[in-house]
């Protein structure tokens, strides 16, 4: 039996740091802070659907990476927004983006460094310190886009918005909120700099909990292929379309087929799915002149799944009207895939 305490001490810490570590990691903040880029620098695949427009993200999207004795679940969240006066999917979405927060290990709250701080990152940062018993880092995302003189500007308003935020909360909570805080500035990130990502990875790797793994080493994530393949014809509606019509689409995988292979050739998914519009002219932007735009955006998506599926594709895309579809519970968990959380 070892009595000495100084060699009991130094066992008890070498079990823990080769313990298994597994917690969840929520991305937040606002439209098209770099969220879904982030996530899928983090995994080191494509997961989530990426474009320039905001409010691209609508669901929870969990991205599993295990490394060592660590598996961490990213949690990448619709961007909050002020949805009082929009439509029921907005709300939806608000409601999904905050519900990851009762799930958290660590909260990462981002802001995009080229546009700095905003109002609304106050009530939206403040709302994560008052409700979050969880460690929160704030990022300044998407550093690399602009040049060094705007980047310590924007951190420094940055910091003085989270100074602000700090001032506004009662003296109660003060304390507990300044030792959840991980730092009082900003922390910077480029999600298109391997060195970045890495050392924020390696950096959240250490500080999730002890404790066992919840999926398998080979996981990346919990969502079943057919909502993948349906975000990723999503992602090339965003990508071609015009700033109204993406905001009412929907898309549902229809079909989703294995061929096998027969003699020299190569095995196929084949896939229908259905576009949904909410007015007969944004159908018509879909189809474009003679079938145009419908069949561009059928290459580039189908080119996007066969690099995701690592096979070819045969995809064939429907548009249908469904007027008043994003005011509508069912159908917003029918077409996009969002149950309102309780």
């Amino acid at each position: 039996m070892n009595t000495n305490p100084e060699s009991t001490a130094n066992a008890d810490s070498a079990n823990t740091s080769a313990a298994k570590r597994c917690g969840y990691v929520a991305l937040l903040g606002r439209p098209n802070a770099g969220k879904s880029t982030l996530l899928n620098a983090l995994l080191k695949t494509k997961l989530a659907v990426v474009s320039a427009k905001p409010q691209t993200t609508r669901n929870k999207i969990l991205g599993v990476y295990t490394e060592g004795q660590n598996q961490a679940l990213f949690l990448d969240t619709p961007g909050i927004h002020k949805a009082d006066k929009l439509h029921k999917i907005n709300k939806t979405m608000n409601k999904v983006a905050w519900s990851v927060l009762a799930d958290a290990d660590i909260v990462c709250y981002l802001i995009d460094v080229e546009f700095g701080w905003h109002e609304e990152d106050f009530n939206y940062l403040q709302g994560i310190l008052q409700r979050s018993n969880k460690p929160v880092v704030v990022i300044a995302s998407r550093v690399d886009i602009v040049k060094k003189d705007r980047v310590k500007e924007s951190m420094e308003s940055i910091h003085d918005g989270i100074e602000k935020v700090l001032a506004s909360l009662s003296e109660e909570r003060l304390p507990e909120v300044m030792g959840l805080l991980k730092q009082p500035f900003p922390f910077p990130l480029s999600s298109k700099r391997p060195e970045f990502v890495e050392s924020f990875r390696q950096e959240l790797l250490s500080q999730l909990p002890v404790g066992e793994w919840l999926f398998a080493e080979d996981d990346i994530t919990n969502l079943p292929q057919r909502f993948i393949c349906g975000e990723m014809i999503r992602e090339q509606l965003f990508r071609q379309l015009g700033a109204e019509v993406p905001y009412s689409v929907g898309v549902k995988v229809e079909t989703f087929e294995q061929r096998s292979a027969k003699p020299g050739q190569d095995p196929m998914v084949s896939m229908q799915a259905t576009i949904i519009v909410q007015r007969d002219s944004h159908k018509g932007m879909v189809i474009g002149k003679g079938g145009s735009r419908l069949k561009s955006i059928g290459m580039a998506a189908r080119e996007s799944l066969e690099r995701h599926l690592e096979q070819k594709v045969f995809l064939e895309l429907f548009v249908r009207v469904q007027e008043g579809w994003i005011e509508n519970d069912r159908l917003i968990a029918e077409y996009a895939n969002l149950e309102i959380p309780e």
